[in-house]
């Protein structure tokens, strides 16, 4: 069973590795919503968003760079 897990650990990490350097959307856990530029990931699904926009009701906000814990994230889109 362990094995199954380590096969899709590795699918999902190669198919965030296809989007390295492309301006990506990201939804966390508690809903809120990061459009940036996937920077930088590691095995854990961390990763860093550079030149983000935080998306709110209330307009946009922007971050230079965000660190996403990736345990927090429930969607990636492109």
């Amino acid at each position: 069973m362990e094995e199954n897990n380590e096969s899709q650990d590795v699918e999902t990490i190669a198919g965030i590795e296809k989007l390295l350097n492309t301006v990506i959307l990201v939804t966390a856990k508690d809903g809120r919503k990061f459009r940036g530029k996937l920077t930088s990931y590691d095995e854990h699904m961390n990763m860093v968003l550079e030149d983000t926009e935080e998306l709110t009701e209330k307009g946009p906000i922007k971050h230079k760079f965000v660190l996403l814990k990736g345990g927090n994230v429930t969607d990636i889109s492109t």
